[in-house]
């Protein structure tokens, strides 16, 4: 019911934009949210999405052109395909948390379970706490900021796009080599930083990219 509601506010947004040739902010509250999948799943160009308690799989699936600000825990696979728009979570994620994103950021308070940017391709993901196993799993493009540790098999399969850990892994690929922070790495960490909302932080962070290979 929840999510009905919610698609049926989201129907008439994008009505009240076609009738006036234009994009004006719009905004949507969903309260008490208790699990549900595929919360605003394919919305976009909503300017403001608020949304109190948890909710469940492929929540923000493919999303863009806004922000949405998240009070509870997400399910696997949420900002999936992640188009532009920031997503904040003020609480922890499953698994796959911006799978295959080609833009914009997703910040997670808490922390993330395995699997975390899984063959993105272009957004940035932020995780204040620690990951899981195989995180950037796949990776084409993009950058994950890790502020805690990670899991097994940090890099695996990575072919683009910078992580930046700021603990220890547990392990890390072999498809994956440490870099020395520059300062273009940190101009960037802080931008990310004060996007997301959280406060620039001067300790220094690890830097993994894939190995190139030969040409």
């Amino acid at each position: 019911m929840l999510f009905a509601i919610q698609r049926q506010k989201h129907q008439l947004l994008l009505a009240s934009r076609d009738e006036a040739g234009a994009a004006p902010l719009q905004t949507v509250s969903v309260v008490g949210a208790k699990g549900q999948d595929y919360i605003g799943a394919g919305i976009r160009g909503v300017h403001s999405i608020t949304i109190q308690g948890s909710i469940g799989d492929f929540g923000m699936c493919s999303f863009g052109d806004g922000e949405c600000n998240l009070d509870g825990n997400v399910g696997s696979f949420f900002g999936h395909s992640i188009h532009s728009g920031i997503l904040v979570v003020r609480g922890n994620a499953s698994h796959c948390v911006g799978a295959l994103g080609v833009g914009g950021l997703i910040t997670v308070y808490g922390v993330a379970g395995d699997r975390v940017a899984v063959g993105m391709q272009g957004a940035d993901v932020m995780i204040r706490g620690s990951v899981a196993d195989y995180a950037c799993l796949g990776m084409q493009s993009g950058s994950l900021v890790v502020g805690g540790n990670a899991g097994q098999h940090l890099g695996k399969a990575m072919r683009g796009g910078t992580i930046y850990l700021r603990g220890e892994a547990e392990s890390v690929s072999e498809d994956v080599e440490e870099h020395r922070l520059r300062e273009a790495d940190r101009l960037k960490i802080g931008l990310l930083m004060l996007k997301a909302g959280i406060k620039p932080t001067g300790k220094e962070f690890r830097v993994f990219r894939p190995i190139q290979g030969e040409t």
